[in-house]
């Protein structure tokens, strides 16, 4: 069972959601969430499987809960389901821990593809975010300093890095090996001609990859 929760300040939208993902047998509502802090608190008490959340929360934003809940659990998806189609939003959202983006706009199908494919930890993207914006993403990310360029996934670890995470729980987080998280940490701070932990910190404060 795909344990699901709501976070949206709205009850209408939130209605909407519980009717349509509970028509799959395997889809579980185990709770909504009117404000960013509430998402957060119940997500850690219970850890579900996919928070499906609106960027535009009260108390705590969207972005920020989805921060803070997958420090607190790595093993829940944060799927952000906003009408806002903004690239600087969703860059924002990725390198808060979530590894879905959906529109409002999106359709029904839509929707429950997302869900499942976040609960198999897989990232979805929907189709009407700028194609170029999720073009230049999943390929390479364009970094300041000499040209260096890395991938997507190696920007990713680094930032987990710089916040204290393991390679086992990175690899837990993001659903690969920690062989494969050794590699992708190894080429990128060979990229960056980063040599420690402390390095890698203060490379991800530079680039706000982290806040301080």
């Amino acid at each position: 069972m795909i344990r699901i929760l709501l976070a949206d300040n709205h009850v209408v939208v939130r209605a909407g959601l519980r009717a349509l993902l509970q028509i799959r047998s395997d889809f579980h509502v185990c709770g909504e969430a009117r404000t960013g802090r509430e998402a957060i608190d119940f997500a850690c008490q219970k850890k579900p499987e996919v928070v499906v959340m609106d960027i535009n929360m009260p108390v705590v934003n969207g972005i920020e809960a989805t921060r803070q809940i997958r420090r607190a659990s790595p093993t829940t998806e944060i799927l952000i389901y906003t009408k806002e189609n903004n690239g600087d939003l969703v860059r924002e959202a990725i390198c808060a821990g979530a590894r879905g983006y959906l529109l409002k706009s999106s359709g029904d199908e839509e929707i429950v593809e997302a869900v499942d494919s976040l609960a198999r930890h897989r990232p979805f993207y929907s189709s009407l975010v700028s194609e170029q914006f999720l073009a230049n993403l999943s390929t390479r990310v364009s970094l300041s300093g000499g040209g260096v360029r890395l991938t997507a996934r190696e920007q990713e670890i680094l930032r987990l890095i710089a916040e204290g995470r393991r390679s086992k729980n990175i690899a837990l987080m993001l659903g690969i090996s920690p062989k494969t998280v050794q590699s992708h940490r190894a080429a990128a701070m060979r990229k960056l001609q980063l040599q420690s932990v402390a390095e890698v910190v203060r490379y991800a404060v530079r680039e706000k990859l982290i806040h301080v």
